[in-house]
């Protein structure tokens, strides 16, 4: 989808250029018409002179041209005039040997219009027609002018004029852009201040410097952030709360079992290892809550520094392994494009899972793959059986029973890559002989 920016951009751009090809289409429509009435008006100025310069002597019709202006005189100058009588012609010297195509006119006649002169110019026409009740004779009076020079200066104006309505749009499409690059600057600095919130490196978002416009939206988010932030932190607190509630009853309760175990040993040992099976789940989910306490609802898991944690996490539950856990990351990875406490709940089971049948050694693997994440976790177990690597991810499924453990880690690890479009892979180990655990997920 086009950004606003974008579509602002070109409609901005657009508009620009309609108006400006409009308004050259006006101005050149305008212009035209003046330059047309310019030379009407000419053409009526040198009939009234022409006229006012028209004696008659003896019965006969001259023209002194000696009252009239001196464009007249030189061949071909671009003005003339041409008097036609029944019996007569008369033209200005201007015409030389050339003669106009006029048509006779009846008495206050007048005819406007084009067409070929000297030099096989375009000429303007003007025509009227006389009555001389003294020469007792009729005659059509045409004035014209040369149409070249006069369009030689439209051109070279209108010329000017596109030059400069040309350098004026691309200075407005640069202004365009350049106020929209301005404008759009404080949702760039939003991008960047949510970027910070979700890589976790600040709690809320910065108000400084956004436009009252926005400021409502970002205070809105900042009190969503704030009151999803509470939530999570009350949801660790019950946790805590309760765990910690449990380990009372369940101290008793081990006292309870040892006394029994005097009188019935088997039901006993039964009972003692389920209720070693509740104290570590309560000291894992503990352990949970201290790692997730704190996380923003809004940031993406950051590594290496919550892998770490996790692993430090792991080692202190499983400390009487004494597992030794080798994390590897690429360096052009800095997060991973997961909720942060989705992000703890996927690597922490697996890396529970592989804590747990790991006999000393987990390797734990970040890399980039084709423009996806790849994390590979792979444990020195016992592994699993090619016929039973599909069984893993089956809720509350166990391939081994004597192992502590509900069988729903797995299940919740399926259930969260299904939510990202994370595909997640069971097989031999590569590196270690046990299990191996591949997921791969999209950057963005």
């Amino acid at each position: 989808m086009m950004s606003i920016r974008s579509k602002l951009s070109l409609w901005l751009t657009a508009l620009v250029i309609l108006g400006t090809v409009i308004g050259m289409i006006l101005f050149e429509s305008m212009l035209r018409q003046a330059f047309h009435d310019s030379i009407i008006n000419r053409l009526e100025e040198d009939l009234e002179h022409v006229i006012m310069a028209t004696e008659i002597n003896g019965g006969q019709i001259r023209i002194n041209e000696s009252k009239l202006s001196s464009f007249y005189q030189p061949v071909f100058s671009g003005r003339y005039f041409q008097l036609n009588l029944s019996d007569d012609e008369i033209r200005s010297r201007s015409l030389w040997d050339q003669q106009l195509d006029i048509e006779p006119l009846a008495k206050d006649e007048v005819r406007v219009w084009q067409a070929k002169g000297p030099k096989n110019h375009d000429i303007q026409l003007l025509s009227v027609g006389l009555s001389s009740n003294k020469a007792n004779t009729t005659g059509t009076l045409t004035v014209a002018q040369d149409l070249s020079i006069g369009r030689q200066v439209f051109s070279e104006v209108y010329g000017t004029k596109l030059l400069v309505n040309l350098a004026m749009l691309l200075a407005m499409i640069c202004g365009i852009f350049l106020v929209l690059r301005q404008s759009f600057s404080p949702i760039n600095k939003i991008k960047q201040a949510l970027t910070r919130l979700r890589n976790g490196d600040s709690q809320t978002l910065e108000l400084e410097g956004i436009p009252p416009e926005l400021l409502p939206l970002a205070t809105t988010y900042n009190e969503l952030l704030e009151y999803t932030s509470n939530q999570i932190e009350r949801s660790r607190h019950n946790l805590g709360n309760l765990s910690h509630g449990l380990k009372t009853p369940l101290a008793v309760m081990q006292q309870q079992v040892e006394v029994l175990g005097l009188k019935d040993p088997e039901t006993a040992e039964a009972l003692g290892q389920q209720l070693e099976q509740i104290r570590h789940m309560i000291e894992r989910k503990l352990a949970a809550a201290r790692i997730t306490g704190n996380m923003l609802p809004a940031a993406q898991m950051n590594i290496p520094k919550d892998i770490d944690s996790l692993v430090s996490t792991l080692a202190k539950v499983y400390h009487y392994k004494k597992i030794d856990c080798q994390c590897l990351f690429n360096a052009e990875l800095s997060r991973l494009p997961i909720h942060r406490e989705d992000g703890m709940e996927l690597i922490g089971n697996l890396l529970d899972n592989a804590f747990k049948w790991a006999n000393s050694q987990v390797i734990l693997t970040v890399s980039l793959d084709n423009e996806q994440v790849r994390i590979s976790i792979n444990d020195d177990g016992q592994g699993v059986d090619q016929d039973q690597l599909a069984l893993l991810t089956q809720r509350g499924k166990r391939l081994d029973e004597s192992v502590m453990g509900h069988g729903l880690g797995l299940s919740i690890v399926k259930e969260i890559c299904e939510q990202y479009d994370i595909t997640l892979e069971f097989t031999h180990g590569q590196t270690l002989a046990g299990l191996q655990i591949n997921l791969w997920m999209n950057l963005s």
